[in-house]
Parts: C-alpha cells; structure tokens; sequence
C-alpha cells in the first residue's frame, strides 16, 4: 500500500510539474488606450528577458487575452527597443526569416497599427526596422512601420493572426500593435477608407481645374 502511495504520489509530481512547464507565461506590456477607442499594446519596455517557455506568452486587458506561440520559443527581449521574437538555435532570439508569431485573441479584434524594431550588431537594437515581413499573408516593409501605430493600408479583423519574417534582410522585433476590440466603431473611417477618399477628394480638384481652364 506504501508503494502504491509513493507511486501515486511520483505520477501527480510529474503531472503538475508538466503543466507547469507547458503554461503559458504572463508577458509584460504597456497599454494605450488611444482617444478612437482603440488600444495599443507595447511589448518592448521590459526590465529583462521573458522566456515563453511551454505554451508561449500571454498579454491581458480586462478580459481581452492574447497569447503568443511560435514553431520556436517566443522570447520577449530586453533592453529598450527589442520587443516580442522568436529564440530559435538558427538566428539567435530575434524574429527573422523562417520565424513565425501566431497571435490568438479570445476574442475578435481589427487590428488598424503595428510597429517593428530593427537588430543593430549582434544583439543590439534599434528604433529603425529594416526588410520585409508577412503580416497573415500580406506583405509589409518594416522601414514604414518604426512607430508605435503606424498605421496599417488595410486593417486585418479576426481572432488569430501570423507575423513571418520575409526575407534574410529583416531582423528585428514585433514593437506594438493597434487594434479595436471587435469592429471600428461606426463614424471612425478606417485607413484604406481615408486613402479612397482622399483620393476621391483629389481627382474632384483635378476635374474642377480643368473645367476652368477649358
């Protein structure tokens, strides 16, 4: 009966100390919640290295919740100007070429701004990004999107999103994303419908000049 008991015992041990590690870890990020009714989540003001160990890392607001996985181990890396990346044995705790983020909400979000910083030397950063990346399948160059909200031609809206790097020429970190929880609200015009209308805008002046000078 001693044994059975010491069995038992060994077997809830090893049970527990396997969901431990393959839990997810909390992350650290700062929020903005933005005057649109959109938020911002930073990822790169860390006081030291978060190692997604198990299950990846995890990021929450009130009851929104987002977790980070990756084919590797999602990193969140320190000092300033780092962010989230992926530590793989190929190009060290960066996401790069061949590294991949999965971004998973427990809810729908439209996600309007994103921002990337870049790799300076061997384990340096900077503000600066560089190459191109895949954001759910879309292509996106990295030198355009330095700033927190920098924001994105087309909002992508959904539960789960891939963030992939390119080509070998990026190296560097996920900073921040924009995003409202569910759809924009109504009266807030989304970046491609600015761009349109805009546009719109532009080719109306176009047609009165030329009215005129006919």
């Amino acid at each position: 009966m001693k044994l059975l008991k010491k069995l038992i015992f060994a077997t809830c041990l090893t049970f527990l100390s396997a969901q431990s590690f393959a839990a997810v870890i909390p992350g650290q990020t700062d929020y903005v919640e933005n005057e649109d009714g959109s938020l911002t989540f930073i990822f790169d003001l860390v006081s030291s290295d978060i190692v997604g160990e198990g299950m990846g890392l995890s990021f929450a607001y009130f009851g929104l919740e987002l977790i980070v996985t990756s084919q590797e181990v999602v990193i969140q890396d320190f000092p300033a100007n780092g962010g989230l990346g992926v530590d793989s044995s190929a190009d060290g705790d960066n996401l790069a070429f061949g590294d991949v983020l999965i971004l998973a909400f427990n809810e729908a979000v439209t996600i309007t701004g994103i921002s990337f910083n870049g790799l300076m030397g061997q384990d340096g950063h900077q503000e600066m990004a560089d190459g191109l990346v895949l954001v759910d399948g879309g292509v996106l160059d990295t030198a355009n999107y330095y700033e927190v909200g920098s924001a994105l031609a087309v909002p992508l809206s959904g539960s789960t999103f891939t963030i992939a790097g390119a080509t070998d020429q990026f190296t560097g970190y996920l900073e921040s994303l924009t995003f409202f929880i569910g759809e924009p609200p109504q009266g807030i015009p989304e970046p491609g419908t600015m761009f349109l209308f805009a546009a719109a805008l532009l080719g109306i002046s176009g047609m009165k000049v030329r009215r005129r000078k006919s």
